[in-house]
């Protein structure tokens, strides 16, 4: 079977059996050779491919996404060093399916606890805060020639409830000294969740508060010392990882397949019969120089 047929045949595997496809990819030698080139030595393809079964297990839904989308979520959150929370439940990260033009598809997105982690990866922070402000919280926020200050208490009678809440913002302490402080008002955080492709499915309806914080500190990111890992986790939040030229390299096809269909394609009789024909002739060749004694240069 050729390159192109074993390709589509894997492909369409996975939408019967998703735990199959996955190993399947995953076994590819040309997947294998590139995954070990981006993620942690640390990390094995069949620990990738692990955590992968486990998250669709986690959320059925997966099983109906693109077997590479799935797998190019994974590799992301190896790469920067964290475990989707569909495996460890510790909302660090999110692997979550989305439609993409009736195709379904994983996306990865990031929680408020790994931006908090990530941030911290930089070694140039001394703390890093994102706080949620409700009705009935003492919340206020001003600016003179000293610079930015605030004031918070919050009000232990006051509701939690997703629909009372007022801002989120984020104060950050530098190791040199510098402080950093953002904040966003509710209808900022909407905003940000209706431009989402999972804004109606995962952590923005179990943990509103948690991807409210999240938003905010993505927000002053733009402000803090970033580690590579951030860069990284910040550049691919709500998307789907390219990895395609790893996991959908370019397939010579070669000249008795299909590139439409994949099908290996049978010689013709007559063409077949010339084959056959020329082998045998070159059988004879080989024959006589031997009995000769001659050797082909």
């Amino acid at each position: 079977m050729g390159q192109l047929a074993q390709v589509a045949q894997q492909t369409q595997t996975v939408q019967a059996n998703p735990a199959k496809g996955l190993t399947a990819l995953v076994e590819r030698p040309d997947v294998q050779a590139a995954m070990r080139a981006v993620i942690p030595k640390s990390l094995t393809p069949e620990r990738l491919t692990q955590i992968c079964i486990s998250s669709i297990n986690q959320t059925p839904k997966l099983a109906e996404c693109t077997p590479a989308s799935v797998l190019s979520c994974v590799m992301k959150c190896s790469q920067i060093g964290l475990e989707p929370s569909n495996v460890d439940g510790l909302g660090m990260c999110y692997i979550l399916p989305y439609r993409n033009h009736g195709v379904m598809q994983a996306q990865f997105v990031m929680g408020y606890r790994g931006y908090i982690e990530l941030a911290r990866r930089s070694g140039q922070l001394k703390s890093i805060h994102a706080q949620a402000v409700y009705e009935g919280d003492d919340y206020d926020t001003w600016e003179d020639e000293t610079g930015q200050h605030f004031k918070f208490r919050a009000n232990p009678e006051a509701k939690h409830e997703d629909a009372k809440l007022r801002y989120v913002f984020c104060t950050a302490h530098l190791n040199d000294g510098g402080f950093v402080f953002e904040q966003m008002s509710k209808a900022d955080v909407d905003d940000i969740r209706k431009r989402s492709k999972a804004s109606n499915v995962g952590p923005w309806v179990t943990d509103y508060e948690m991807m409210a914080r999240k938003t905010v500190i993505r927000r002053a990111s733009r402000y803090l010392p970033m580690s590579t890992e951030l860069q990284q986790a910040a550049t691919s939040d709500g998307t789907t990882p390219d990895y395609s030229a790893v996991l959908n390299p370019v397939v010579t096809v070669p000249d008795n397949v299909d590139a439409d269909t994949g099908e290996v394609l049978e010689p013709e009789p007559e063409q077949q019969a010339e084959q056959q024909q020329g082998t045998q002739e070159q059988t004879q060749h080989v024959e006589f120089s031997e009995a000769l004694g001659l050797e082909e240069d």
